[in-house]
């Protein structure tokens, strides 16, 4: 069977097409994970500061309990 210059190029189109849709779902995957690991950086953040205030806390009763 052959195929003519037209069939080739539709074929071709398709194709270029389905890596296009492949390629934007690895985008879409790429901004969820972008987003997940600004969630834990904000977590990550977060527990840093909380730390911080225990460390503060601590050092506050350890004057106090050398006064």
């Amino acid at each position: 069977m052959r195929y003519g210059q037209a069939e080739i190029t539709n074929a071709f189109a398709e194709i270029t097409n389905a890596f296009a849709e492949i390629t934007n779902a690895f985008t879409e995957i790429t901004n969820e994970f972008a987003e997940v690991t600004n969630e834990f950086a904000e977590v990550t953040n977060e527990s840093a500061e909380i730390t911080n205030e225990f460390a503060e806390i601590t050092n506050e009763f350890v004057m106090i309990a050398t006064i």
